[in-house]
């Protein structure tokens, strides 16, 4: 009875070994998961107050999250969980006076780029003529 016994211990430890988030086995690969909508600089740079919801819905998308008893009020929301277990979120919050987007508030959104103006001037030489061999 007792040969019986050790083998179903072992088998029945396996098996709640393998649904413990600690153990994993190696190699193994884990795929990011991507919620919500992407919210770039560029997006709200875009958004200007006096905008129409329509204008506002074309720049950054359907909101995630629509609340009925609050129609001045669109949120955005993005998560991104990596294979390694890193989270990351974006949150953004728009808001309207009637039709009329005033203004957004935000957590963790992308920060500003620096512009394409400040780059440094290109010092090369101009191009010089190449000899022919004729």
């Amino acid at each position: 009875m007792k040969i019986i016994h050790a083998p179903l211990l072992i088998l029945g430890s396996l098996f709640l070994l393998a649904g413990c988030q600690y153990f994993q086995f190696p190699g193994v690969h884990k795929i990011n998961v991507q919620q919500g909508h992407v919210i770039t600089e560029e997006m709200i740079g875009q958004l200007e107050p006096g905008m129409n919801k329509r204008q506002v819905r074309f720049i950054l998308g359907t909101p995630l999250i629509d609340d009925m008893f609050n129609d001045d009020r669109w949120d955005y929301y993005y998560s991104l969980k990596t294979g390694d277990g890193r989270f990351f979120k974006r949150t953004l919050t728009v808001y309207f006076d009637g039709d009329t987007y005033t203004h957004y508030e935000g957590e963790n959104l992308p920060e500003p780029t620096p512009e394409d103006d400040e780059l440094p001037e290109n010092n090369l030489e101009p191009d010089t003529p190449v000899p022919s061999n004729s």
